[in-house]
């Protein structure tokens, strides 16, 4: 990770109110909340389901998108980090 990924890490931490003091963050990266990125839509699906409910996991449809700026930036940006990222066509 670089300095420059280091401090938006640190600026989006300060701008959001995580109800779980960021939980998926602070242990690991490997304890990140998981996710689909789909690049097409620009949207992070949540794959946690209801037995870890956020307030940054809001239904659409039949599933959940987090719209955690930090989790976003994670996907966007360190994909060494991300769960999945696709965009939706991959999908079929």
């Amino acid at each position: 990770m670089t300095p420059e990924d280091c401090k938006r890490l640190e600026e989006l931490k300060e701008q959001t109110d995580c109800e779980k003091d960021f939980a998926c963050f602070k242990y690991e990266i490997n304890q990140l909340c998981r996710g689909k990125y789909h690049i097409d839509l620009d949207i992070m699906e949540c794959l946690e389901g209801v037995m870890m409910p956020c307030s940054f996991s809001i239904p659409f449809s039949s599933t959940r998108i987090c719209t955690c700026p930090l989790r976003k930036y994670i996907a966007q940006n360190l994909e060494k980090w991300t769960t999945l990222k696709q965009s939706l066509s991959d999908d079929a």
